[in-house]
């Protein structure tokens, strides 16, 4: 088991070629909705992401603060990994949401203040990590962990919905909706964990 475990350390690419797998299977076998049809497997993978990304920007300011009390090495590295991870799987799940508005809706469209909120956080906080990874002292990481947090939580908190569903996944009927996408966002966290960790002992 040890063995495995160095070989998989060593071989990273072998995990995310296994659950990129994963991903794209559960996404094909995912059933169809009743208004958007198979544009709902692409909603699947947004609202994964874009899920997956909230929680990494929500772990990054805790670890930032815990960092700030403690000054842990390891908590140091740990922040910087997760606050990435958090700007990459955001990106990620705002690319992936063009599509699917332009077949949901007709068009890609920053009037929907949702949209255009996601774009404030995606600028907003790879901006705020910039600057602290140019100045380049833990301290600062830290803080701009932290600063992301709240970045975050304040614009998504002013963004409403006017074309965006409140929740077509979860708050639908179907229960093999809800569990496959379960499933799918297990899979981006392991995903986002992976890629956490990449960066965090590299």
């Amino acid at each position: 088991m040890a063995t495995l475990t160095r070989a998989l350390q060593k071989n990273s690419w072998l995990i995310y070629a296994v659950l990129l797998a994963a991903l794209c299977l559960l996404l094909w076998l995912s059933p169809a909705e009743a208004k958007l049809g198979n544009v709902v497997k692409i909603v699947y993978a947004h609202g994964a992401a874009q899920r997956i990304a909230a929680y990494a920007y929500l772990l990054a300011g805790g670890l930032g603060a815990a960092y700030l009390v403690t000054k842990r090495d390891a908590l140091a590295r740990w922040t910087q990994a997760v606050a990435e991870t958090a700007i990459v799987f955001w990106l990620i799940q705002f690319v992936v949401s063009a599509p699917a508005q332009i077949l949901a809706w007709g068009a890609f469209t920053l009037s929907e203040p949702r949209v255009a909120s996601a774009l404030w956080i995606l600028g907003l906080t790879a901006l705020v990590y910039g600057v602290a990874r140019w100045l380049g002292e833990r301290g600062w990481l830290a803080l701009s962990a932290l600063a992301n947090t709240l970045i975050f939580l304040i614009v998504m908190r002013g963004g409403i919905n006017i074309l965006h569903p409140i929740d077509p996944i979860l708050g639908s009927d179907s229960l093999a909706m809800k569990l496959f996408y379960a499933a799918i966002v297990l899979v981006t966290g392991l995903l986002a964990t992976q890629f956490a960790r990449d960066r965090a002992t590299r």
